[in-house]
């Protein structure tokens, strides 16, 4: 994934660049020791999808570039709508400053233009990975109610369906939420 994801994640304007999951910072795309400019985030944290390092442990559809400070924050709080909470700042290695992420009351939360992507990661992990039938939604996530509503309000751009096309290079298989994001509320809505 180290070798995959500035390619996968590449920016559209500046190849040499990744785009940051939750932040939508570009940063500098090679991998750099250590992961002090970006480090790989489990959108669905392990230590409550009980994956290890295969199966969605390395699905490149899952593992995006995050900030190591902003990742560090969200740690392995469920995704929610936070009211008042504390902004997550960025690693100074990426400037510092506010991600434009939220947490508080136990949730984490992205900004608007990355909220349809982490839903549809989430619900295409969920359609994919048996392994995850036994795990609640709330684990990642306030409710299904709430990744539909994520999914509503921030549609497939350009860049994910570049990223779905990018990852179906290199593993065969792509995310069903991206090319078709209505399937969405036809399961759960």
């Amino acid at each position: 994934l180290k070798k995959f994801i500035p390619n996968s994640d590449a920016s559209l304007t500046n190849p040499s660049k990744v785009v940051l999951i939750y932040s939508r910072k570009e940063v500098q795309g090679a991998w750099s020791s250590g992961g002090v400019i970006w480090n790989r985030e489990h959108v669905w944290p392990q230590s409550t999808g009980g994956f290890g390092t295969s199966n969605a442990g390395a699905d490149l559809h899952h593992l995006r570039p995050e900030d190591p400070s902003v990742n560090s924050t969200r740690g392995n709080m469920p995704f929610g709508n936070v009211n008042g909470g504390s902004v997550v700042n960025m690693s100074s290695t990426n400037g510092g400053g506010s991600s434009n992420c939220y947490r508080g009351g136990g949730y984490f939360e992205p900004q608007d233009c990355a909220k349809g992507d982490v839903a549809r990661i989430l619900l295409c992990l969920i359609t994919r990975y048996s392994s995850l039938d036994s795990k609640s939604i709330t684990l990642v996530a306030q409710s299904y109610s709430l990744l539909l509503e994520w999914n509503d309000l921030d549609p497939v751009d350009e860049w994910e369906m570049q990223r779905n096309d990018v990852a179906e290079s290199y593993q065969g298989n792509r995310n069903p939420f991206i090319d078709h994001p209505e399937l969405a509320r036809e399961i759960w809505g």
